[in-house]
């Protein structure tokens, strides 16, 4: 499987008449947009703002995040069983908007509460809370919908997540018939047989609606470990709908753009033949299923004959047990591994780090501690008005353009992320 992967650079982003891109300034044409998003009767209305780094402004009620991306092929798609049928991606000619995001905004109910709550996400342009989150650094295209009233969980969740890939699809068409910037060739087809085997295992989180991960366009909640191609991920195969906690999400940016999966593909051919992709569940319910998924996992690995794996997971300490019983389960196959861990410690780096370890868990990188005081400066707020937090203690209202101060980083969009893609860490001495 070869992806001829085209990438055009976007200095900057305006509104005006007519959607296009030229010598690096992608045009975005408000009313085109919101018509494209408002066909669907769940959404009553989207207001189009462009959010740029270094201004004084605080992005929230984040869900999703994507990176505008088209296909040139007649029959494939990006984000397939979203924009078209499942059809395998992954191969042929794929175009990119860098340094842009789309980003969806908006206050979807509360009323089911429980875990699977879509939880507050905070994107700070400038000060200090601007290093939880490398979305400070992308010029932003921020989608706040208003929903209609009376509809379901369900069909609000939909909404939300198709006009996200519609917009992406829709800004990315704008250079079809242009030359890229740059052009990479992705596929793992050549191996050296004098080099390891390298796999990586992504562990996403699938609970329900609100909180799920698709597979071309089919939520993943009871799914065994699945080997996937890393080409097909570049092209959108994975695209989120888990918006539970904003700092430990894997947004669908960062499916496309998997930072682990990116260094592995730079190494193959060289220091490793990147032997594919294993895609698990975390967050099961019991421990049998959190063992089974484990074990299938690095079953698949030692099929694939890897000698080395690198695991990273989504979501909070629940996922945590998943992400350790793989590690045990490859190591005990003599595969060695690799993990990305965000830590906790409390506030002073003296309490627990991590909710479950193994003994084999020997080799971690840190995506810095979720447990650590936060002071952000007054700024103005991009998506509403008011943040919405504690639904636990019956929600509570915070004026968003305030300073504010958090004893967790919950609500920092990608605080914890742990696919390497952060800019926090800590070290060990």
């Amino acid at each position: 499987m070869k992806l001829n992967l085209g990438t055009f650079k976007v200095t900057d982003v305006v509104l005006g008449r007519g959607t296009s891109y030229a010598d690096g300034v992608l045009r975005i044409d408000e009313q085109e947009t919101r018509d494209l998003v408002t066909q669907d009767g769940n959404l009553a209305a989207v207001q189009v703002h462009i959010v740029k780094p270094g201004e004084p402004k605080r992005i929230i009620h984040v869900l999703d995040v994507i990176e505008p991306r088209t296909k040139l092929d007649s029959g494939l798609d990006v984000f397939p069983g979203f924009l078209s049928a499942p059809v395998t991606a992954g191969r042929g000619t794929t175009y990119r908007l860098s340094g842009v995001a789309v980003v969806e905004s908006a206050e979807l109910p509360w009323d089911a509460g429980g875990l699977l709550i879509p939880r507050e996400g905070i994107i700070d342009m400038m000060g200090p809370g601007r290093y939880y989150s490398p979305f400070h650094e992308t010029i932003n295209v921020v989608l706040r919908f208003e929903l209609a009233r009376g509809k379901s969980d369900l069909e609000y969740d939909a909404s939300v997540r198709m006009a996200g890939v519609k917009v992406s699809k829709y800004l990315a068409n704008t250079v079809r018939g242009l030359t890229p910037d740059a052009m990479e060739v992705f596929s793992t087809e050549s191996r050296r047989s004098d080099l390891p085997n390298i796999v990586y295992i992504h562990q996403y989180q699938s609970q329900g609606t609100y909180a799920h991960t698709y597979c071309y366009g089919k939520h993943m909640y009871e799914n065994l470990p699945t080997v996937i191609n890393p080409n097909e991920m570049i092209d959108g195969a994975l695209v989120s709908g888990n918006y539970a906690y904003a700092c430990f999400k894997t947004p669908t940016y960062l499916h496309c753009n998997n930072p682990v999966m990116l260094e592995l593909y730079k190494g193959h051919g060289t220091r490793h033949n990147f032997a594919g992709v294993i895609i698990a569940r975390g967050h099961n319910y019991t421990f049998d299923e959190k063992l089974r998924s484990a074990q299938y996992a690095a079953k698949l690995a030692k099929e694939l004959d890897a000698q080395g794996a690198v695991i990273t997971w989504e979501g909070g300490g629940n996922a945590v047990i998943e992400a350790m019983q793989t590690v045990r389960a490859c190591e005990e196959l003599g595969i060695k591994t690799a993990i990305i861990a965000y830590e906790m410690g409390g506030p002073e780096g003296d309490g627990l780090a991590l909710l479950d370890s193994v003994e084999e868990a020997d080799a971690i990188v840190s995506a810095g501690s979720i447990e650590k005081r936060i002071a952000l400066p007054p700024l103005a707020p991009v998506g509403g008005s008011e943040l919405r937090l504690a639904r636990e203690l019956g929600g509570i209202r915070v004026d968003a353009s305030d300073s504010l101060e958090f004893d967790v980083s919950h609500e920092m969009y990608c605080g914890a992320n742990q696919t390497g893609f952060g800019l926090v860490t800590a070290e060990d001495y």
